[in-house]
């Protein structure tokens, strides 16, 4: 929900199911990367989905030019190879059809080429709240990913590593849109999750806490706008619930998805160039990064 252009009222939600013919799981063999594992198999087996799983091998942070480092690299990669390959032989992916991909390099670079060669359309990964240099998917690794994949990307932060495997369900889904550009490229996402599980959604529109005005209006006004975007022949199967809450947006959409115990959070997301050049407040990474259930963005088109 990072605000740039509005969204013309005459542009409507496809009413149609998103498919996820190919799904890309990336691991670093951490125990909360493991811990993600569980959300890529559900959605392969509810979407009947071919999983690739993923490592990339990350260059030394002091670049070794010797001639010495190169059976150093080669011990790693044949290393990290045979743990994968030993991950995809396990009884956990049986039935699922998969394939295990390696990469060396920046993690970012290296699976936005896996998304584009294999035609990936989801991205899973998981972040942890290890700290210095040892590590991997957190904070801007992780924030790059999500913000150049040309995929939607699902993350399971630190505080929804937890949850139990078989509660790994989509009940209650939050979609937080400010009407945005930015923010309706992750709609179609919301309204076909809570088609295909059957999930309460709820779209929420946080006003900032320096704007006075009647609360009422804006859930009205807000009801209306939402009525111009979402497909009238939803509204049987799902009709959203609309909500307009005053404060700062992310503390607001964290609060939000607690009371509404949400487990999904969906929402659209700017590039790193775009983000940069507005200079607007960075609103998904503390969501993500604060979350207690996997956090699904995707990126507006350019």
């Amino acid at each position: 929900m990072e605000k740039t252009k509005a969204v013309p009222t005459h542009e409507h939600i496809a009413a149609k199911p998103i498919k996820l013919k190919k799904i890309l799981w990336t691991t670093d063999f951490s125990p909360a990367s493991q811990a993600s594992l569980p959300h890529a198999l559900a959605l392969a087996r509810r979407y009947e989905s071919k999983m690739f799983l993923a490592h990339v091998v990350v260059p030394h942070p002091y670049p070794m030019v010797s001639p010495e480092a190169a059976p150093y690299v080669e011990d790693l990669r044949r290393g990290s190879s045979t743990r994968l390959t030993a991950m995809a032989e396990t009884d956990e992916l049986r039935g699922i059809p998969h394939e295990v991909l390696m990469g060396h390099g920046e993690v970012a670079e290296e699976l936005n080429a896996m998304v584009r060669d294999h035609q990936i359309d989801l991205l899973v990964l998981a972040t942890h709240g290890r700290r210095g240099l040892r590590r991997f998917l957190l904070g801007s690794v992780a924030e790059e990913i999500w913000r150049t994949a040309e995929c939607p990307v699902l993350t399971v932060g630190p505080h929804a590593l937890d949850r139990p495997a078989e509660d790994i369900a989509l009940r209650q889904i939050l979609y937080p849109t400010d009407l945005s550009a930015d923010a309706f490229a992750a709609a179609p996402f919301a309204l076909s999750f809570a088609l295909e599980y059957e999930s309460r959604l709820t779209v929420l529109h946080v006003v900032p806490a320096a704007v006075r005005t009647s609360a009422r209006l804006l859930t009205r006004a807000f009801r209306d706008e939402l009525q111009e975007i979402f497909p009238s022949e939803t509204v049987p199967w799902c009709e959203p619930e609309c909500l307009v809450e005053s404060g700062e947006p992310a503390e607001t959409i964290l609060r939000i998805a607690r009371e509404r115990q949400a487990d999904l959070i969906v929402l659209g997301v700017r590039s790193p160039e775009a983000l940069a050049r507005q200079h607007l407040s960075n609103v998904a990474y503390p969501v993500v990064a604060g979350a207690d259930c996997p956090v699904l963005t995707v990126r507006a088109p350019s």
